[in-house]
């Protein structure tokens, strides 16, 4: 087995962590765990952008991927399943980094869950589109999902325009947002979709044909993906087909559902104790939301938990210690706060930067 840049990836959470979460950290932020500590660990880390980037990501893999990575003295694994980088492993991840950066706009965090949505719908009208315009009709579909499928007959059903015009609409549309694209980059989002000439390519394919890494294709596609809807955001008169696609699943509100629940109780003025006793919660699960809650909502303020002053000595403990270890921080202040006050400066300064 040899080094892809799948590995590359990885070597690049291991770097950003430090040594101060686990392996596990980096598969469940990979796979995109919806808790507390893998939402925070992202911010803190700056890995946002790689939150949810590989939904299918299994732990087989990942404990070949580290495995491999130790075998080839890149890491470092401790006894606890915390892990290091090497030097020799920092040197690899500069020079695979320079060939390759990880694409800019890459946005897991915000991005990941309704661009997989936008991708499998506008890949399916494209193709019946394509063929409605061609006069076909007997094809197969790219997906036998029905909720998919549905969507698509939905859109076209309650779109005015005639077959002719929608065809043009969205082919410039598109056109338009990929030539704000790198060329490759744009080429690889095009060699993926399926019409009624030609079928789209896998990842595997694509790499073969540009003599790439198939882990860096899939990334940098998805770079097209999450720049096209970011795009809809800040340009939303050029791209009205396209926003249509997608309007009912972006959102910025970032916020997991549980943590909406508790923030409700957190505005009327409960206390932790309180709404783990409504909510039937742990303590600690509440501190999780309110900690993801000040990480996220710039409009809220833990002042009732940690005061101003007590934020700005604890960040001042952190910078002389430049950790994120909640207990060499808390020790540091002769043990005057609590974990959650420490974890609640964490995110607060996370928030502000």
């Amino acid at each position: 087995m040899k080094l892809d840049y799948f590995h590359t990836v990885l070597l690049n959470c291991i770097n950003q962590f430090n040594g101060e979460r686990t392996l596990s950290a980096i598969y469940h932020l990979l796979k995109g765990k919806k808790s507390s500590q893998t939402i925070q660990d992202g911010k803190l880390f700056n890995l946002s952008h790689l939150f949810g980037v590989i939904p299918k990501l299994s732990r087989k893999q990942t404990d070949a991927a580290w495995e491999l990575l130790s075998q080839e003295k890149l890491i470092d694994i401790l006894p606890d399943n915390h892990c290091f980088i090497t030097l020799k492993g920092k040197e690899v991840l500069l020079n695979n980094l320079k060939k390759n950066p990880i694409p800019s706009s890459l946005d897991g965090w915000h991005y990941g869950d309704s661009s997989r949505v936008f991708w499998k719908r506008l890949s399916l009208l494209v193709q019946v589109v394509s063929n409605l315009s061609y006069g076909k009709t007997g094809y197969l579909p790219i997906t036998k999902n029905q909720e998919e499928l549905q969507w698509v007959k939905g859109f076209l059903k309650h779109n005015t325009v005639t077959r002719e015009d929608l065809s043009k609409k969205l082919h410039n549309e598109l056109e338009l947002a990929l030539h704000l694209q790198p060329v490759k980059d744009a080429t690889i989002f095009v060699q993926r979709l399926t019409s009624s000439m030609k079928i789209g390519l896998t990842f595997e394919q694509i790499a073969y044909k540009h003599d790439d890494d198939p882990f860096y294709v899939y990334l940098l596609f998805w770079n097209v993906v999450h720049s096209i809807i970011k795009l809809q955001q800040i340009q939303d008169n050029d791209f009205e087909l396209l926003k249509k696609i997608i309007k009912d699943k972006v959102t910025v509100d970032a916020l997991t559902t549980s943590t909406k629940v508790t923030r409700s109780y957190v505005l009327q003025g409960k206390s932790i104790n309180e709404i783990a006793l409504v909510r039937n919660l742990k303590q600690s699960t509440i501190e999780d939301h309110i900690v993801e809650l000040t990480l996220h909502d710039p409009h809220y303020s833990p002042s009732f938990f940690l005061q101003e002053n007590d934020y700005k000595k604890i960040i001042k403990a952190i910078e002389e210690l430049q950790t994120h270890q909640l207990k060499k921080v808390r020790e540091y202040l002769d043990n005057q706060y609590s974990y959650f006050q420490i974890r609640l400066a964490f995110a607060l300064n996370g928030r502000r930067k």
